[in-house]
């Protein structure tokens, strides 16, 4: 099976009014990454504008709605999808494929790394890529990136899809141990 890890940053959650701003898919041979040009800016969330750190000058020569479209439904065309919460990016890719005529197969049953944290990593305070980061000990210096987010994705997915019992013991032992010190995860 063909697999592809998806993360996008949005104007904003409805993806009926919001648009993509900016995608990164990864697959076993290709990394795709865009930022896009936003066209409806009037209608963006300025909260989701400040967390995935819009602004006109770093979007300089954004590629076009139409161009990602197209180059997305080709890419993903016949693979499994991975996410962290994989339905809303997909929710959105949905409604650009349908504004602009695209018409990719992709199965809708997807790989969600929330639902692996959640069964692998006990006692995580929220299953927020950022609060998994904390757990896990990974830098959090870029996120909220489609690119970087991509990339914890797939890193996530690895280390618990098909997770050996040894592994979601030491991730419980580490954290019986963190706590026991006092220390916090969730800095």
């Amino acid at each position: 099976m063909k697999f592809a890890v998806v993360d996008i940053e949005t104007t904003g959650l409805d993806p009926h009014k919001h648009e993509i701003i900016e995608i990164a898919i990864l697959t076993n041979d290709e990394q795709y990454y865009a930022k896009v040009l936003p066209l409806n800016l009037e209608y963006a969330d300025p909260k989701a504008l400040e967390i995935n750190g819009y602004n006109e000058k770093n979007w300089y020569g954004a590629i076009s709605a139409s161009v990602v479209a197209q180059k997305t439904s080709h890419l993903l065309e016949g693979r499994i999808i991975i996410g962290h919460n994989p339905s809303f990016d997909m929710s959105f890719l949905f409604e650009l494929w349908d504004l602009y005529n695209c018409k990719p197969y992709i199965d809708r049953r997807y790989i969600d790394t929330v639902v692996l944290a959640r069964e692998h990593l006990p006692k995580c305070r929220s299953y927020s890529l950022d609060n998994i980061r904390l757990y896990l000990g990974w830098d959090r210096l870029a996120n909220h990136t489609a690119l970087v987010d991509a990339w914890d994705t797939r890193k996530l997915f690895e280390s618990l899809w098909r997770c050996p019992w040894w592994r979601r013991y030491y991730y419980r032992l580490r954290y019986a141990v963190v706590s026991f010190f006092g220390l916090r995860l969730d800095r």
